[in-house]
């Protein structure tokens, strides 16, 4: 479909074909996300789901952004059949050898009495709304960064190149702390190292907003990316983990819901910015980030259920 976009000539024709890439490309994520946070096992579950999510951020940068602004610059936008015809051979080859046809379900545990059941259902269900909410909040704090910040700079009088760097640098940080943090996670508790980077995303981006100009303030925002990168794998890989047999499932419901509830927010900033300014506005992304870490505190418990279903004897 993306391929096809490329050679449409009416506008109608460019938006069916985006919108039926954007399917695929969604129904891709999820499966892709549990497959990754099995391959980890039990042990290092994250850190594999954080490896998946770093190829995406790197693909984009260097295989899309990269190679595929020198091709459209150098020889027209259909030469970006080359990024197709590499996906695609990739496709047919890594990606079909490699992944397993069907995920194993988990087998079911004998519940408690029915008293306590409904009682243990309820609290299930007010903790995952509770991880909804810091799903939310980071997300709509990363999503207004990425929108508003180089408008935020181009007001102050920076130049493109300066806060465009500022931008790649930032991306970059977010993408290594992913990896990082997440391999964190998996050796002393994903709880804790989800809570602490997000307030240390939060704090550094405080003093950005403090400093934004200095050399302070864009080593604070560099480093804000590096703390809070590590939250969007911890918290799908949180979601994936009270369902360890619908890993899939709500491996693309948290990442849909991460983005519906980022693009949302970031469009009501939008608004109000228009409305009470822009630097006013922006000086709540901070606050976001440590509600985010409240609510993720309140959400998670000490010890996360086993992040993969167990393998099930079966007799020939």
């Amino acid at each position: 479909m993306f391929s096809g976009t490329l050679f449409a000539e009416s506008k109608l024709i460019l938006g069916v074909l985006i919108f039926l890439a954007g399917l695929g490309s969604g129904a891709w994520h999820p499966q892709g996300t549990a497959n990754a946070t099995m391959a980890g096992g039990a042990r290092w579950g994250a850190t594999a789901a954080s490896i998946f999510f770093l190829g995406g951020s790197l693909g984009s940068a260097f295989l899309g952004s990269a190679m595929g602004g020198w091709l459209l610059g150098a020889y027209g936008r259909r030469a970006l059949l080359v990024i197709s015809a590499i996906t695609v051979f990739l496709a047919l080859t890594a990606v079909r050898a490699w992944v397993p046809p069907r995920l194993e379900a988990s087998r079911p545990k004998a519940g408690p009495r029915q008293g306590v059941a409904s009682s243990t259902r309820r609290t299930f269900w007010v903790l995952l709304v509770l991880l909804l909410v810091a799903t939310a909040l980071r997300s709509f704090a990363q999503h207004a960064v990425n929108t508003f910040v180089p408008k935020f700079q181009q007001d102050l009088g920076v130049s493109p190149d300066v806060y465009g760097v500022l931008m790649s640098l930032n991306l970059f940080a977010a993408a290594l702390g992913g990896v990082a943090g997440a391999y964190l996670a998996d050796r002393v508790g994903l709880r804790r190292i989800l809570v602490v980077t997000l307030i240390l995303g939060g704090g550094c981006l405080l003093v950005f907003m403090r400093e934004s100009g200095s050399l302070v303030g864009y080593a604070a925002f560099v480093l804000a990316g590096l703390f809070y990168g590590p939250s969007h794998t911890l918290l799908v890989v949180s979601g994936q983990r009270q369902f360890p047999d619908k890993m899939a499932m709500m491996g693309g419901f948290f990442l849909g819901f991460t983005f519906v509830s980022g693009a949302g927010g970031t469009w009501v900033l939008g608004l109000l910015a228009d409305r009470y300014g822009l630097p006013q506005m922006l000086t709540v992304l901070p606050w976001a980030l440590l509600l985010a870490a409240v609510f993720a505190f309140l959400a998670l418990p000490h010890a996360q259920p086993e992040p993969v279903p167990e393998r099930q004897a079966v007799e020939s």
